[in-house]
């Protein structure tokens, strides 16, 4: 009986702690590197012009995937870091299209995909791999909608890579959100 009820508090106390995510990295450097990644967003905005003022674009919208990161906010620490690992990679893919009709300095977006590139490699080592590679598939058609409906259909104009920023950035504000009360105040 007694063996029972030791093994019964040591199963407990194991699941218990795998109910907590432990990751240093997520509360030593995640926040700074955010805040790198929106300050390098903030540098591509003070250095485009509006070159094609004027020029007749379309006005297409992609509603933003509220719902996706109210949805993430109810699931387990583990699935929330893991969704914000895909948002990071899916941004990266964005900002790995062709840039060169935005003004911005090629400098200032290779630092900030370094930046978003090692923020989702070192938040992935946070997670199991199984959920790493189960990704949301609406999380990623919204990121398909954006390069076919903004990027492409507007030729990658200047005026498409600054709602790509501006989307950006408020997924990078949201990831920051969805992830700031499971960083530990230590």
């Amino acid at each position: 009986m007694l063996h029972r009820l030791v093994f019964a508090c040591a199963l407990v106390s194991l699941a218990g702690a795998g109910f907590s995510l432990r990751c240093r990295w997520l509360d030593h450097k995640f926040k700074q590197f955010s805040d790198t990644s929106l300050d390098l967003l903030e540098k591509m905005v003070n250095n485009a012009t509006n070159s094609t003022e004027g020029d007749a674009t379309e006005d297409i919208e992609v509603d933003f995937p509220h719902h996706l990161y109210r949805q993430a906010s109810k699931e387990s620490a583990e699935n929330q870091v893991a969704f914000t690992v895909q948002v990071l990679k899916e941004v990266s893919a964005l900002f790995e299209e062709d840039s060169s009709s935005a003004s911005w300095q090629q400098i200032t977006v290779e630092k900030f995909l370094g930046v978003v590139n090692r923020q989702a490699d070192e938040l992935h080592s946070c997670v199991s791999e199984s959920l790493v590679h189960k990704k949301n598939r609406k999380l990623r058609m919204y990121f398909k909608r954006l390069l076919d409906h903004i990027l492409k259909k507007q030729g990658y104009s200047a005026e498409a890579w600054e709602t790509i920023r501006k989307e950006t950035k408020a997924h990078l504000l949201r990831a920051q959100r969805l992830l700031s009360p499971l960083i530990s105040s230590k």
